[in-house]
């Protein structure tokens, strides 16, 4: 998103994000957010639709393939709708937009993001994750990280012949190095999935 403000200044960019999501990122500035709060079932595709009523846009980037995004794809008033290539396009995405982003095989997902501006037009520039924070966020910061701290966050979404898991002794590498060179605490995340228990243990033996 900031890559394509860096391009083109004067472009009016719409998002469409969770509910949930929209507590940390919808205060970005020069972003007009519109809230799919999904506990609302159907009613939630009601409320965008009517959002969308009388607009047009010059292009729909589709950057997340689940079958609730692709119901969302339908809605949008733009005539290209941009998807991953047809191997990433997850839950049948080819079938809701009309222009896919090139296949690069085992990409990094910030990269993938990226292919979408660069399919556009957009040229590279220097990342910035300028997410505004207020003072009680960074407060709160202070008051729980007296120290430097990694979260990890190891396992992407349960479902059948998911490749997307970076293999436990990778993370398990990456936590001693944080704590070896920069003396970091190392926070794991997650459920409590048998998948995600395995992962904990491999990553920190005989945690709790």
């Amino acid at each position: 998103m900031r890559n394509l403000q860096d391009n083109w200044p004067d472009a009016q960019i719409t998002w469409i994000i969770g509910k949930t999501e929209a507590t940390l990122l919808a205060d970005i500035s020069d972003v007009e957010f519109i809230i799919f709060d999904k506990a609302k079932g159907r009613a939630a595709y009601a409320d965008v639709r009517e959002s969308m009523r009388g607009r047009q846009f010059d292009v729909a980037l589709c950057m997340h393939a689940s079958m609730r995004a692709n119901r969302l794809c339908r809605l949008l008033p733009a005539p290209v709708k941009l998807g991953f290539d047809w191997r990433r396009a997850r839950d049948f995405q080819f079938l809701f937009t009309n222009e896919r982003i090139p296949a690069v095989p085992e990409q990094h997902a910030l990269d993938a993001m990226m292919g979408f501006a660069r399919y556009i037009g957009a040229a590279p520039t220097p990342v910035r994750w300028d997410i505004p924070l207020g003072d009680d966020d960074r407060q709160f910061g202070a008051d729980q990280c007296h120290y430097p701290t990694l979260v990890i966050s190891p396992c992407s979404s349960q479902r059948s012949r998911n490749y997307r898991n970076w293999p436990a002794e990778r993370f398990a590498a990456v936590a001693c190095y944080a704590q070896s060179e920069h003396k970091a605490r190392v926070i794991l995340t997650g459920g409590s999935s048998d998948i995600e228990r395995e992962y904990g243990e491999a990553i920190v033996p005989g945690r709790r």
